[in-house]
């Protein structure tokens, strides 16, 4: 029986998913019963789904040349909601104007935190750029920036993302409406969607040459639907 085969190429990772729907089972199977969904199931659901876009965003636009800034406050100017939208606002405003003198288009990804003790932070992640520009221009505090990783896999910096807004949704202190901000000149990878014909998917993953297997991105279950699915995601090797 045929299934459902979604490839999305971003970077240097490849995401694989298959499974089935209520139009494609395999023979014999049958669909489990859908769970009624709550609001805290439903939530889980959403923010993997938001994972996973946010992934494809930052594997498919930025490297180990760019940078993941932190801009802190000192406690004496931790601002308010709308004082530090007002920031964030003006930040970018003059990022965009150093970039443009460094002969660059500012891409960037951001969102804001507070922390259980109080503590804000607005954190980024900016293409190439001497973090040093970066630092004169932040004057409620100070910048932390480090450069990417060269695996091309930043899943776990999405994870992180996502955490950061979980800590004020849905209570008074929500920062923004959306766990991440990105600016419009960033490519956003779409999945290629294929239904694959013959028998039943198998379980076992098979790499192939040039690519190794995030071992830790390895998902296979029912989804919320009641369906099968196998999730994975590959990476280049170097020099391949």
């Amino acid at each position: 029986m045929p299934y459902i085969k979604s490839v999305c190429i971003a970077g240097k990772t490849k995401e694989v998913e298959k499974y089935y729907t209520r139009w494609i089972q395999p023979k014999g199977g049958s669909r489990q019963q859908r769970k009624k969904e709550t609001t805290e199931r439903q939530k889980k659901v959403n923010d993997r789904q938001t994972v996973k876009r946010l992934t494809r965003i930052i594997n498919a636009n930025f490297d180990n040349k760019c940078l993941y800034v932190t801009f802190s406050y000192t406690k004496e100017q931790r601002p308010d909601i709308e004082t530090l939208k007002k920031h964030k606002k003006e930040l970018l405003k003059k990022m965009r104007r150093e970039y443009r003198k460094e002969n660059k288009e500012l891409k960037y990804i951001e969102t804001a935190e507070i922390g259980e003790r109080g503590a804000v932070h607005i954190h980024m992640i900016v293409n190439e750029i001497n973090a040093c520009i970066l630092s004169k221009l932040w004057k409620y505090g100070w910048i932390a920036a480090k450069p990417l990783d060269d695996s091309g896999q930043y899943r776990k910096l999405a994870e992180y993302f996502v955490k950061y807004f979980k800590k004020t949704r849905g209570t008074d202190e929500q920062i923004q409406k959306k766990a991440y901000n990105c600016s419009r000149n960033l490519k956003r990878p779409e999945p290629k969607k294929t239904i694959m014909k013959g028998m039943r998917f198998k379980t076992e993953i098979e790499v192939p040459k040039g690519w190794y297997l995030d071992k830790e991105s390895v998902r296979h279950g029912i989804n919320e639907e009641g369906y099968e699915f196998l999730f994975y995601m590959l990476i280049k090797e170097k020099g391949s």
